[in-house]
């Protein structure tokens, strides 16, 4: 008997919760190799339950060697991917749950470690592809959903996949926000080496990771006591024969660095401006600071903006100092209207003008160039009406500066699972991708399966 969508996702919520929870509870941190799991055995453990989960529903599965699987419906040459992850990031402390890894419904709201990002949407996904299956449906295509080991470290399982199997015609991974997602920025990194520090310099570090506004810096100055002058944001400790000044910033993902304030430029303008900074390295800390000061990439002379990803973006996320020269690592995330090498040649123009050097680069890495499909695509506009039919309101396709699977897979954009309207519902910090008490509300889940089905539909009149 035919069941409309809306029964249908209402009939298997309680089937829904209980496999959500099955998953949740395996706590899938992709890691080193161990036998045949190439991401270690939790990413492997996630993988053979999601298998073994579709088969029971009655649907075809490919394990691609534990890199990732495939979920298969229907056996047509062209197929529409579905394209998610089973690895997550580590839980870290803080969390309002019982465990990370134990499911648990509290206001509305699906609580727990890979919920939003990804094993919910995944779900969500074999979900959707239930409803034509138990109701006998079948389109001018196959659904092929992918299921991913190692999305949050590097995604080298995609490029296994494509190493195993051919992209699908169009695919779309529900791995952000709904509407859809019709581009992403390229993304370069790169690292710059500012020459000799002066003895006198015994550790200087800042940030913790180079796509990240650094939200700590620090500087120790062997020798006698230094004046400081008092500075918000800045601490001074006298230690024995040595002076440590700290800046205190506040991080931000280098997709959106005007949420932050940086704190190696805090540091940098406060050693500059006290003339605390030995004369050997005077250059470096002025490039340091000027760099750090602004995040469009005006000191590096790449700065431009275009009409659909708005302007460039770039990080100095880490200061160190190794084998006795400081380093800063820096994170660029560039519209698509400009190819890498062209952002990376006025880099390198840069750098060798101010006498430094470029030690290493992401140049040639298959995750460096984003993407950008036309909104006026028929695959978009399928999509687009989707969402627009769930939420009954206009919807607009956007750009951002993350980092997805669509930036690997040929014709492949996001779409979905959360929705704007329903964040916060945790308080702030709480609850996106990477978040303590990461969560999707139950309006997101229900609203997002019917998104996906309905999205089928339209590609499928295409």
């Amino acid at each position: 008997m035919f069941v409309n969508i809306k029964e249908f996702i209402e009939n298997t919520s309680g089937e829904f919760e209980r496999d959500l929870g099955m998953l949740i509870a395996i706590e899938s941190v992709a890691g080193d190799a161990e036998g045949n799991y190439p991401y270690g055995s939790g990413s492997a453990h996630a993988l053979d339950a999601m298998l073994s989960l579709a088969e029971g529903y009655g649907f075809v599965t490919e394990n691609h060697d534990y890199h990732c699987g495939s979920v298969i419906y229907g056996d047509n040459e062209k197929e529409v991917g579905i394209v998610a992850h089973l690895d997550v990031v580590p839980a870290g402390n803080g969390w309002s749950t019982e465990s990370p890894f134990k499911l648990e419904k509290r206001d509305n709201c699906y609580i727990g470690r890979g919920v939003r990002d990804d094993k919910g949407p995944a779900l969500m996904g074999l979900y959707a592809m239930r409803y034509f299956k138990e109701n006998h449906i079948r389109l001018p295509f196959a659904i092929r959903l992918i299921l991913g080991c190692d999305e949050e470290v590097g995604s080298s399982d995609l490029e296994y996949f494509k190493k195993v199997r051919k992209a699908p015609w169009f695919s779309f991974t529900p791995d952000s926000t709904f509407p859809v997602c019709i581009g992403e920025k390229g993304i370069m990194s790169f690292t710059v080496c500012l020459g000799d520090a002066d003895p006198s310099i015994a550790e200087l570090h800042g940030g913790s990771v180079s796509n990240a506004v650094p939200g700590e810096a620090y500087i120790r100055i062997a020798g006698s006591p230094c004046i400081c002058p008092k500075k918000d944001r800045i601490t001074v400790k006298e230690c024995e024969n040595a002076t440590v000044i700290s800046a205190v910033g506040v991080t931000a993902h280098a997709s959106t660095p005007e949420h932050g304030v940086n704190a190696v430029y805090l540091l940098a303008d406060y050693l500059l401006q006290n003339n605390l900074v030995p004369q050997q390295n005077r250059a470096a800390f002025e490039f340091i600071r000027a760099s750090e000061s602004e995040y469009l990439g005006k000191t590096f002379g790449i700065d431009f903006a275009d009409e659909y990803f708005g302007y460039l973006t770039c990080v100095g996320g880490v200061m160190e100092l190794a084998d006795g020269k400081i380093y800063m690592q820096y994170n660029v995330r560039f519209p698509m209207s400009r190819t890498f090498d062209m952002v990376f040649d006025g880099v390198l123009r840069t750098v060798a003008e101010r006498g430094f050097t470029v030690t290493n680069s992401n140049r040639g890495s298959a995750h460096a160039n984003g993407y950008f499909k036309s909104p006026d695509s028929s695959e978009i506009k399928a999509l687009l009406n989707a969402i627009e039919t769930v939420t009954g309101s206009e919807q607009k396709p956007y750009t951002m500066g993350g980092g997805t699977y669509a930036r690997g897979l040929e014709n492949t954009v996001v779409f979905g699972p959360s929705q704007k309207r329903y964040s916060g519902l945790l308080g702030e910090g709480k609850g996106d991708c990477h978040d303590v008490d990461e969560y999707l509300a139950a309006e997101e889940i229900t609203e997002g399966i019917e998104a996906f089905i309905r999205a089928l539909q339209g590609l499928s009149e295409i």
